[in-house]
């Protein structure tokens, strides 16, 4: 399927490992011009060059912490001079370690602001920046990705549910006052999948001596049998990114023409999951 994107202008927020890379390797292999901003020089660098090779049409790579309003604003004011448009934007910056804390009672409020900074309020200034690209351009696909964290309970994440379950609402909010413009806005929820944090949270905790944490059978299994998880979903694994990455590139491009306001799941059946 070919799905109008050759040449669109792409920026992925948190695009430099991860979901976020393989997402935008997707757009890059449509032919897209992407743009991906993150923290890590390095890890762009390296992005940039992957994204090169598959075909994308131009390639930017903007370090940006995403917590940070001006360097938010730094970034969309390089998009601006380079290419004056703007068509899909992709917010899921997220942190590379796991929520502070061992329950809700322990977690201090600079744990909550960080959070709600780098993953509500991170989307809010994109998007914002974003619209009047968007404008421009003549149609507009915003992605927000949450997390089925927000809508199950987990252990040690009461932080990053609550902005990721803020998230959510925000598209609400924003699909309903762009569609008129054709800038559609749509929710991604994923579910479990391989991390980073997730590899460190295991390292941590001692669980990756005992459970392979590059395995997503092995993972699962830690999850249901050490930590009472009701996220694991149907399919006995984990997911890869490389599951979840394509959802994205489809809600990003023309073709979703008439998904506004969804909010899609693709949690491996979690539904079925909890008694």
């Amino acid at each position: 399927m070919d799905l109008g994107l050759a040449g669109a202008a792409v920026c992925i927020l948190g695009g430099s490992k991860g979901l976020g890379r393989v997402a935008a390797l997707e757009f890059a292999r449509e032919g897209a011009r992407v743009a991906v901003a993150a923290r890590s020089r390095a890890a762009l660098e390296e992005t940039g060059r992957d994204l090169a090779a598959a075909g994308a049409a131009e390639v930017i790579a903007v370090p940006c912490d995403a917590a940070n309003p001006r360097s938010i604003a730094e970034l969309f004011a390089r998009l601006e001079a380079r290419w004056g448009i703007l068509h899909t934007l992709v917010n899921m910056v997220g942190p590379t370690e796991p929520s502070p804390g061992a329950t809700f009672l322990d977690v201090p409020d600079e744990a909550w602001q960080y959070y709600w900074d780098l993953g509500v309020m991170s989307a809010v200034r994109a998007s914002r920046a974003a619209v009047p690209l968007m404008r421009r351009a003549g149609w507009g696909r915003i992605v927000n990705v949450s997390s089925i964290s927000a809508r199950i309970g987990m252990p040690f994440e009461a932080p990053y549910m609550a902005a990721k379950a803020a998230l959510a609402a925000l598209s609400k909010n924003m699909a309903f006052a762009l569609a008129p413009e054709n800038i559609l806005v749509n929710t991604l929820t994923p579910g479990v999948y391989h991390t980073e944090a997730l590899r460190h949270y295991m390292e941590a905790t001692g669980a990756s001596a005992r459970h392979d944490p590059e395995d997503p059978v092995a993972i699962y299994r830690w999850m249901v049998e050490e930590q009472g998880a009701r996220c694991a979903g149907r399919l006995g694994r984990i997911a890869r990114p490389e599951e979840i990455a394509p959802l994205i590139l489809f809600l990003g491009s023309p073709r979703a023409s008439y998904l506004v306001g969804a909010n899609i799941a693709a949690d491996g059946g979690t539904d079925f999951s909890i008694p």
